[in-house]
């Protein structure tokens, strides 16, 4: 019956389009049929025309009714055509619960036993790799010249007469100032003649270091330039 059924004819009656809502279909159509009704007309006489055309309008909308239950869509309408998206491949469940569920490698016995030997290994190859330092005795007998004992204390230089501006350089450093023929260290100096120490004075405020004396020369003081 459906086969029949002028269905364009019908949408034309109710003022749709194919393919409309199927609320919107089922709205006009009781709009239609309330419009038409003969009831609304009162004590008017019928018209078997309207009678007629309002009856054909139900049966279409029957067949539409039908169709719409054995398609899924009202007739007129395109079908809609759904596409099975391929779910993504990956792994099961089961296989990402025992991954979840193994333990990391540091934490089992193998591997355990395993970190120290390699921290080990890799220890030893830096100790191997490292240049072997040479004491100053081993030195000395390499190169044929004999160092002072072990234990002992090189011997600090001492200020004595004689002794040349160059030599008083090295063991004082620079004076503070240069007043003639004396170089001062602040309260202390050094006083030269010939280009050579003869006298000194040094301040406990600014030592000038261990000092040779004879025991028959009396200790140096203080002198005015």
């Amino acid at each position: 019956m459906a086969s029949e059924t002028d269905f364009l004819e019908m949408y034309r009656t109710l003022g749709l389009r194919p393919g409309c809502a199927l609320p919107e279909f089922k709205q006009a159509f009781r709009r239609h049929v309330a419009r038409m009704h003969p009831d609304r007309k009162g004590d008017a006489p019928a018209d078997p025309a309207s009678a007629m055309q309002l009856q054909r309008l139900m049966a279409q909308y029957d067949a539409a009714m039908t169709f719409q239950r054995e398609h899924g869509r009202l007739p007129g309408s395109t079908s809609r055509v759904r596409f099975a998206v391929p779910e993504p491949v990956g792994p099961s469940r089961p296989q990402v619960a025992a991954r979840r569920r193994s333990k990391p490698l540091w934490r089992q016995p193998a591997a355990a036993l395993l970190v120290p030997a390699v921290a080990l290994a890799v220890l030893g190859w830096d100790i191997a790799g490292r240049p072997t330092s040479t004491s100053p005795s081993s030195a000395a007998s390499n190169t044929g010249e004999a160092g002072p004992p072990l234990g002992t204390v090189a011997p600090m230089p001492t200020l004595s007469r004689g002794l040349s501006r160059e030599e008083v350089r090295s063991m004082l450093g620079d004076p503070l100032s240069e007043q003639g023929d004396r170089w001062e260290y602040g309260p202390s100096w050094v006083r030269f003649e010939d280009g050579q120490v003869v006298d000194w004075y040094s301040s406990p405020l600014h030592s000038l270091g261990a000092t040779s004396r004879t025991p028959d020369e009396s200790p140096a003081i203080p002198r005015n330039p």
